[in-house]
């Protein structure tokens, strides 16, 4: 395919020029295309009227100058690249045409073919770079237009929805009638669903404006795959399926990294496969990659995905069927955002499937160990090697992972699917000399529940502790239990520390704890409410009246203002333990003002008062402004009664035990 000619406009009030210039450029190269125009004002339309697509301009023309001409073309957005032509050789007026903008400076006298050819080259190629530097800048200026946009939509919309879930939690928390307790779960459910859109729609924009940060910090990987499985068990309890984690012996789960991202993918995930499976179940499995990174994947049973689909459904708003949008719900944003994460954490999201016989969905993630020192340690009994265990669940995949659990701690175990076979094998085992010494059973089983297989088991095997698992707790299950004589009774998915408590306790050995090298509070006592003395600066009437709603039964002293000035002015004039404090107020902020409390403490030589931003921004950037302001601790919006009590006893007791009881 021939190339698009290239159309140079000669602005000369010379005819003579236009001719040379002309011979030139067909020395040069057939593909030039040259226009001429004699005038200031006929050279300044046509190239307002985009007829050209490089510039020669005479330094001189009649009673105006080219690099007025130049000024006037510069001053566009987009306008095409100028060469300046001169009859005489000007240092200065070299410089003033590079400073307006002119792509070039060329002596007419000098002019030759491959000298004008090289020019317009290097002034089309300079034209292009400038367009896609401007189109990137206009794209970042976008982005961080709507990156701000977002954010404030995000912040007058938790505002509200703060009061909107708080009320809805105190509600639930009273005396409900049936219906009534119906209609707060509808508005519960209905206002965490506009919380997770609005979580996903931030996360999308944060992510596409560059302005995402991953956090490092101390974790456990064990405490955060259990609460995403947790989040995710009360929907696969309510469908029936089977939720299950398994852990690949050996591995490390003291790391450094983020695990509130960590979290959100596998929530997105196992959220994901439980929405699309029906029946069966879905099976998070945590293992080492050979890479030195950690492997996640995500199985289920469900309804699978086309071959054509495998990678569209991880663009935003995209689903594998636009049908499924209307029968199963959901943005499409999860696992777009998911990607994303697993790539900033130096993976790679990818699926496999089959209609109609489920998907996998795998990703491999960079972590680094947890230091030595500060590693917390699950401890196990010594005495618990050697011992045997009888496994019965009809779930093949749920006794594979029992069994290695246990053979981790030090325990044997025999599994089997029928109670009947488990039975039948009873009396043998238990006349041998290595006879069970602790029964884990499903309580839903086919042709025998689960409180019968253990009535016989005590039948044959006499008081061994028997440990029942069920999927779903059914009305009476706790009288049956405490009547069957069983040892423990937990509803399915169960952690493994939940597990171990288990195990332990119906062994009688529940010296199991989990400890921290570097030492660790006694919290075999009960916690005490210690009175505090607390600041709330908040301007919502509605949220004011949520954090009074929660505290109503706390021993703890309530100070409201409205906006951050007056906030200070009481903080100066009264004694306080904590300050609650709302970042976006009028006449003074929330960070002006915990600066200002700040200040205060620094002239007065007196120690700092705890200060937690309670705040409808919920970046990590949001965070360390806070914290650079002088906040101890940063609660998002909407905000739960059980983190703000947990905060307030966190900071508000450690400043009352110092000896500030309450006048």
């Amino acid at each position: 395919m021939a190339k698009p000619a290239v159309r140079v406009l000669l602005v000369d009030d010379d005819e003579d020029e236009r001719v040379i210039v002309g011979d030139l450029l067909r020395t040069a190269c057939d593909r030039f295309e040259l226009t001429w125009r004699r005038t200031y004002e006929q050279g300044l339309a046509a190239i307002l009227a985009e007829e050209c697509d490089v510039c020669l301009v005479d330094y001189r023309l009649g009673e105006r100058s080219g690099l007025d001409l130049l000024a006037e073309v510069a001053a566009k957005p987009s306008h095409p690249q100028v060469i300046l032509l001169t009859g005489e050789g000007d240092r200065e007026v070299d410089v003033t045409a590079a400073k307006a903008g002119a792509a070039d400076y060329l002596l007419k006298g000098e002019l030759t073919a491959p000298m004008l050819e090289r020019s317009i080259r290097y002034a089309m190629e300079r034209g292009r770079t400038l367009k896609a530097l401007r189109e990137a800048r206009e794209l970042a200026q976008l982005n961080l237009a709507r990156s701000a946009f977002v954010a404030a939509m995000s912040h007058e919309i938790r505002t509200p929805m703060n009061a909107i879930l708080g009320m809805a939690d105190m509600l639930w928390d009273s005396r409900l009638d049936t219906d009534q307790r119906q209609y707060v779960e509808v508005l519960r459910r209905a206002g965490a669903g506009l919380l997770l859109l609005i979580n996903d729609i931030l996360d999308l924009s944060k992510i596409e404006a560059g302005h995402l940060e991953l956090e490092r910090v101390e974790f456990d990987l064990e405490e955060v795959v259990d609460q995403a499985i947790e989040l995710t068990a009360v929907k696969a309890r309510a469908k029936g399926l089977v939720l299950l984690s398994h852990f690949s012996p050996g591995l490390v789960t003291s790391l450094m990294g983020d695990p509130s991202r960590l979290r959100q993918i596998l929530i997105n995930l196992l959220g994901n496969a439980v929405k699309f499976t029906s029946s069966g179940e879905v099976v998070l499995t945590v293992k080492d990659h050979e890479s030195g990174q950690i492997e996640f994947s995500v199985s289920d049973t469900g309804i699978g995905i086309p071959s054509d689909k495998l990678e569209t459904i991880f663009n935003d708003f995209t689903q594998a069927d636009a049908s499924t949008t209307r029968r199963y719900g959901g943005t499409g944003l999860g696992l777009g955002i998911s990607r994303r994460l697993v790539k900033a954490m130096g993976g790679c999201l990818t699926v496999t499937s089959s209609e109609g016989q489920g998907s996998t969905f795998r990703f491999a993630a960079q972590f680094d160990p947890a230091p030595p020192s500060t590693r917390k340690v699950r401890a196990v009994p010594g005495d618990l090697r050697g011992k045997r265990a009888l496994l019965i669940d009809d779930n093949a995949t749920n006794c594979f992972i029992l069994q290695e659990t246990l053979q981790a701690w030090g325990l044997e175990s025999d599994a089997f699917c029928l109670p009947m076979e488990a039975l039948a094998r009873l009396p043998e085992a238990m006349a041998g000399k290595r006879p069970y010494s602790l029964v884990l059973i499903d309580s839903s089983m086919p042709g025998m529940d689960g409180f019968e297989g253990a009535a016989e088991i005590q039948r044959i095997a006499g008081s061994i502790p028997i440990v029942m698992l069920t999927s779903e707790a059914r009305l009476g299950d706790i009288a049956r239990r405490v009547k069957g004589g069983l040892s423990g009774y937990a509803v399915k998915p169960v952690t493994r520390a939940h597990l171990l408590r288990l195990v332990c306790d119906a062994l009688g050995k529940r010296e199991a704890v989990e400890r921290n090298p570097a030492g660790s509070a006694d919290r075999s006592k009960p916690n005490r409410v210690t009175p505090a003395r607390i600041l709330v600066a908040e301007d919502s009437p509605d949220n004011r009246l949520l954090v009074e709603v929660f505290l109503k039964d706390s021993p703890h002293r309530l100070t409201f203002e409205e906006d951050g000035q007056a906030a200070v002015d009481r903080f100066a004039s009264s004694r306080f333990d904590l300050v609650l404090m709302d970042i976006q107020m009028p006449v003074m902020d929330g960070l002006a003002a915990t600066r200002a409390i700040r200040a205060l403490e620094r002239e007065r030589g007196s120690r700092a008062i705890p200060i937690i931003a309670l705040t409808a921004h919920a970046s990590l950037q949001d965070m360390e402004r806070s914290a650079h302001a002088g906040c101890n601790a940063h609660l998002s919006k909407p905000i739960s009664k059980l983190d703000l009590l947990s905060a307030i006893a966190r900071y508000g007791a450690v400043e009352t035990s110092r000896g500030m009881a309450l006048t």
